[in-house]
């Protein structure tokens, strides 16, 4: 008799967190069904990119409440970070002025590290924090890191984190610049890997540090959605545990018959 759609994700699950270092939870929800299920997914692990998250979700605050200005303009030389590896906003002519509204998107679509610093001078590290308590992340820490390789933020997160914060980003009346950001991202890879040849608009952020990839999605679908969150530390290839993502997810989405209609990620 054929596996039904919980005993095959529980097993999913199990296989992509078959290594130390890997945290997985899974949402799903269709009409007649709710089904979650998890490996170590509390388990703190480096959040990497997914504080621009919080932080965009700061800012969009500071926007409605009148205390950052969305029009406010920088040139966009100010916003170099300088001495971590390639800067996307250097192919732009010296003298361009970006709008704060412009930054925010930067931030998330190219998980660009100066377009962070500059918003995390503009609104504080302390607003970051608000936004996560306010969320009810309380495993998440958030600690300022402007000379590391992972800043200008870095701390710890959880699957279970990682997924309410990716909830909240979809919030499209409150955080409109976030959520367009998170659709319209420019790196594709892991969690999309599973779901790439289906009919589907990927919005995904894409961020690593050494030994560590994550990953965390909201996947709407034609009868359902599949929250998805995917944290790993001390990988041996984060290539290969990207790809593993995509592998779990195209059997969760198969699993519970999901068509998928657009995808939500960050990692």
């Amino acid at each position: 008799m054929p596996a039904g759609p919980q005993e095959t994700s529980a097993r999913l699950l199990r296989a992509f967190a078959r290594e130390p270092g890997r945290s997985v939870l899974a949402h799903v929800e269709t009409p007649d069904a709710a089904w979650e299920g998890g490996v170590a997914a509390d388990e703190p692990r480096p959040a990497a990119s997914l504080l621009k998250v919080p932080l965009a979700l700061a800012a969009e605050r500071a926007f409605a409440a009148g205390d950052l200005d969305a029009d406010a303009t920088v040139a966009v030389e100010l916003l170099d970070a300088g001495g971590w590896g390639p800067e996307p906003l250097r192919v732009l002519r010296p003298g361009l002025l970006l709008a704060a509204a412009d930054v925010l998107g930067l931030c998330l679509s190219l998980s660009d590290r100066a377009s962070a610093t500059w918003l995390l001078d503009a609104v504080g590290i302390a607003a970051v924090r608000d936004v996560v308590a306010d969320l009810g992340c309380g495993a998440t820490t958030v600690n300022e890191d402007r000379e590391g390789a992972g800043g200008p933020l870095v701390g710890l997160t959880t699957a279970r984190d990682a997924l309410r914060l990716i909830v909240a980003s979809q919030d499209a009346g409150r955080y409109p610049l976030t959520a367009n950001a998170l659709r319209h991202t420019v790196h594709n890879a892991r969690i999309p890997l599973g779901a790439n040849d289906l009919d589907l608009r990927v919005a995904h952020k894409t961020g690593s540090l050494f030994e560590v990839a994550n990953d965390v999605a909201v996947i709407d679908c034609d009868a359902g959605t599949l929250l998805l969150a995917f944290l790993t530390e001390k990988q041996h290839d984060t290539l290969v545990s990207g790809y593993e993502m995509g592998i779990c997810t195209r059997g969760l989405l198969q699993a519970w018959g999901l068509a998928v209609r657009h995808a939500r990620s960050l990692s």
